[in-house]
């Protein structure tokens, strides 16, 4: 166990070096005046094509007045829309508005800018295990929350 203590110690530190090395790259966002919380729920509904609050709520594992609150400022910012579910219409789908798409294509801008600046300099056999390593920890964790 110490061992894995030692090693997650470490990766821990190194990840919050990363975070803050490449905090300035990411100025672009702090336009937006979202917390990390809203912008973790923007991410989430910019990668499917209709959710709903309830569907949020369950996989952010928060209260449905929880999600409200978030999803009624990112609203007001024109960050997200609600469209009324035809089959439903006490339900409403949340889709990206148009301040919600220009954060998204900010995003790419800023993913681009540190493939071709930092990324583009690791080998691609250790960037595919990074990515292999982190979807293994991804896993368990979610095999232990069920």
């Amino acid at each position: 166990m110490e061992s894995y203590r030692q090693v997650v110690k470490s990766m821990n530190l190194l990840l919050d070096e990363f975070n803050v090395l490449i905090t300035k790259e990411f100025k672009e966002l702090d336009d937006f005046h979202l917390t990390s919380q809203q912008e973790v729920v923007l991410i989430y509904i910019s990668r499917r094509d209709r959710v709903t609050a309830a569907q949020i709520a369950q996989e952010f594992d928060i209260t449905k007045s929880a999600v409200s609150q978030v999803l009624t400022k990112l609203e007001q910012q024109d960050l997200i829309e609600k469209i009324v579910n035809p089959d439903n219409r006490r339900e409403s789908f949340i889709v990206l508005g148009k301040q919600g798409k220009r954060f998204m294509d900010t995003l790419v801008e800023i993913e681009d800018h540190m493939i071709e600046k930092y990324y583009s300099k690791v080998k691609m056999d250790d960037l595919i295990h990074m990515t292999n390593t982190i979807e293994e920890i991804n896993q368990v964790i979610k095999k232990n929350k069920k």
